[in-house]
């Protein structure tokens, strides 16, 4: 693997992976996990992250098949374990999904990536999720299902990660369980969630934060990777809308703005630092949405910016109060969003869906 960034995040994950016992996420594993205990769901992301990127590196050829089925299997285990899944009844047992969307988006991207690159052993449940997460969808007034069962909140790009999630299994599966909702969340974030100024979409759909009319760095750019599946006219307008209003180049790095330059916003665990204005998630991020959409050329400068930074991190980050953004963008979510992003390639996608 020539990305030095990429080699290391790999062997962040397949540590983490081999280790004989899972009995949770640790505070060393999740950056977030030192001040919230449970995690706020980075902990079924960070699975969800890594079962794509093994994915894309069984898709190349860069990981034995073998290899492959075992780290998908054990991500499988991970993701559906007690300290994982939000239920104390097994996954496999016929409980109530309930409004556990965020949960059930990412462990639906599992088992997407799981069936394509491993066998179909998991498309039951497969099928069950996908066919609750779509109901829950048409059923709100601006189809964006719920993510958790106490929280008001509509996340737009979870709601593309949620048609991402049905599209893989469609794909899979010759079926076409997304295709309504994705039409009719299109059509609603079109007419009634786009934010007017830069023509980018909202980042939530109920009003219910200071930002959620504004588009956001880390939102667009997730969006953005999960739209170019389902919706890829719609997902590369985005895009050019994108880096036309939040790319970022400056002494030779490039990143993209975490927040428009009129809207004063602070950092949130979403976003993890935020630099000059540029958002280190939604740097990130925009790795996996520029590979997705074919444009190499952001991408790469995306990659060598992120190399840059993290050798800058790893110089410093003995430095009292230097070493938490270090782990910050070392744990096991950053390497797995960064490894996903690094090996994403709309000609790669677009190869394995024609086979």
């Amino acid at each position: 693997m020539k990305d030095a960034y990429a080699a290391k995040s790999l062997k962040r994950i397949t540590q983490f992976l081999d280790r004989p016992d899972f009995d949770g996420f640790t505070n060393e594993d999740l950056f977030i996990k030192q001040f919230v205990p449970k995690g706020w769901g980075q902990d079924i992301a960070a699975l969800s992250n890594m079962a794509e990127a093994i994915r894309n590196l069984s898709r190349q050829g860069e990981m034995a098949q073998s290899e492959a089925e075992t780290y998908l299997d054990k991500i499988y285990q991970c993701a559906t374990s007690p300290s994982v899944r939000p239920w104390k009844t097994p996954i496999s047992a016929d409980i109530s999904f309930g409004g556990h969307g965020y949960f059930l988006e990412h462990l639906n991207i599992i088992l997407g990536c799981f069936q394509e690159v491993v066998d179909d052993r998991h498309a039951a449940l497969n099928r069950r999720i996908s066919e609750h997460l779509i109901p829950i969808s048409l059923g709100h007034p601006l189809r964006h299902a719920r993510l958790l069962p106490n929280v008001k909140m509509r996340w737009s790009a979870d709601q593309a990660a949620v048609l991402y999630s049905v599209w893989l299994f469609d794909q899979n599966n010759q079926t076409t369980l997304h295709e309504k909702a994705a039409r009719e969340w299109l059509h609603i974030m079109e007419t009634k969630l786009t934010h007017e100024p830069t023509d980018l979409f909202r980042t939530e759909a109920l009003g219910v934060k200071r930002y959620s009319r504004q588009p956001r760095g880390c939102s667009s750019a997730y969006m953005i990777y999960y739209m170019s599946h389902f919706a890829p006219d719609h997902a590369a307008l985005q895009w050019e809308k994108f880096k036309a209003a939040m790319l970022a180049r400056s002494c030779g790095m490039t990143g993209f703005r975490e927040y428009l330059p009129d809207f004063a916003g602070k950092w949130t665990p979403d976003s993890g630092p935020i630099v000059a204005g540029i958002g280190v998630a939604a740097s990130a991020l925009a790795i996996k949405a520029a590979g997705a959409i074919g444009d190499t050329e952001v991408q790469r400068d995306l990659i060598t910016s992120a190399g840059r930074a993290h050798r800058v991190l790893r110089t410093i980050g003995h430095i009292p109060g230097v070493d938490r953004f270090t782990r910050l963008a070392t744990d096991l979510l950053a390497s797995s969003i960064y490894l996903s992003g690094s090996t994403t390639c709309a000609r790669i996608n677009q190869t394995a869906l024609a086979a």
